[in-house]
């Protein structure tokens, strides 16, 4: 929506958003993390000046792939600013209430984990303080004691056995146009077949990997660096990463320790394939790809679904996929249905036995 069509209250909101993001952004930039001060700079300078919500989302964005890593705050003020437009009628930002404020959490709470409703209050919070203290406001929200129940868990999103093998052969089947294209090829088959979270795939070195007779062997630094090793079949990795390693663009630009990023990215955790995800499905001729959305992580959840379902060992699961404690990785049960209906056999042969 351009600046002009929002109204006066959704209009003062906007603009506290700008100076928010601004001073945060000025103020606590850590420059022993950032890549490129210049377009930092050049970034800020465009905050104020910017004339739409979806601009200063970009800007944001822009700020958090270059270190300044707090920015991430903003995502839950941008939910609210689309909540205080779609729901709330008010002449004036000023007359907002606690209240309305708190029912925008708890809606917010019905599709959101109690963990990350924490953070939204923080970041709610810290941005009312700011309005008060340097922007003449009297909001004096406390927004305490808020207890957010536990939501349903949810069952990961993953592809179903056919819809894995079509999209895994047309990968493979898959010749890369660019050099970006073979670099994303590789990500992805990393990901599918080793199951690795987007930041350990930025962050694979490429002393650390290694051949094991028939099998690649990754070391991966996992979170709370903990290490482990991924094992992915040497002849399906293999023509795809040789492609990668030769490329005269990756010669030339990612020449360092990294295997997909450049050295001076080094604190680049942050990973999107943009439309080559899409491009996949769309010739693996899977139609209904977007109820699976197209995200990195749907791969890692379709790795561990499999593994699981072909092993019925959930230590083994667990230790694939990094996770630092069985409760995180007992979701993935939810794919032995057709293996649990055999219990029923089990009484079948006892009375069987009986007679």
């Amino acid at each position: 929506m351009p600046h002009n069509k929002l109204t006066k209250s959704q209009r003062e909101l906007f603009c506290n958003l700008k100076a928010f993001l601004y001073t945060k952004a000025k103020n606590f930039t850590p420059i022993q993390d950032v890549k490129d001060m210049a377009l930092i700079l050049d970034t800020q300078d465009k905050i104020l000046k910017c004339h739409n919500i979806e601009q200063l989302k970009q800007l944001c964005h822009i700020l958090y792939n270059q270190g300044i890593k707090h920015t991430i705050m903003m995502q839950g003020l941008f939910l609210f600013f689309n909540y205080f437009k779609d729901n709330l009628k008010l002449r004036s930002f000023r007359m907002l209430s606690e209240e309305q404020v708190i029912n925008f959490l708890f809606e917010l709470a019905q599709n959101r984990k109690p963990s990350s409703m924490a953070k939204y209050v923080m970041y709610l919070r810290q941005f009312f303080d700011y309005l008060d203290r340097k922007r003449r406001y009297s909001f004096d929200f406390t927004l305490k004691n808020l207890a957010f129940a536990k939501t349903k868990e949810s069952l990961p999103r993953h592809l179903n056995d056919k819809d894995l093998k079509s999209f895994l052969k047309t990968l493979l089947d898959y010749k890369p146009a660019t050099s970006f294209e073979k670099r994303n090829k590789c990500i992805l088959l990393i990901v599918i077949l080793g199951g690795l979270r987007k930041c350990e795939v930025l962050n694979i070195e490429l002393k650390h990997i290694q051949v094991e007779e028939q099998n690649y062997s990754i070391l991966i630094q996992g979170k709370g660096r903990k290490e482990r090793k991924a094992y992915i079949k040497k002849s399906l990795l293999e023509p795809s990463l040789n492609a990668w390693l030769s490329d005269e663009y990756r010669l030339k630009y990612f020449n360092g320790a990294y295997l997909l990023k450049k050295d001076k990215q080094k604190a680049q955790n942050s990973l999107t394939l943009y439309n080559f995800i899409p491009l996949i499905f769309k010739l693996a001729q899977i139609k209904h790809y977007k109820q699976y959305g197209t995200g990195l992580h749907l791969f890692r959840h379709s790795f561990a679904t499999l593994i699981y379902q072909e092993t019925q060992d959930l230590v083994l699961t667990s230790r694939a996929l990094g996770h630092s404690s069985l409760l995180s990785t007992k979701i993935y049960i939810h794919t032995t249905q057709e293996h649990n209906k055999k219990v029923a056999l089990v009484f079948d042969s006892l009375i069987e036995n009986k007679k």
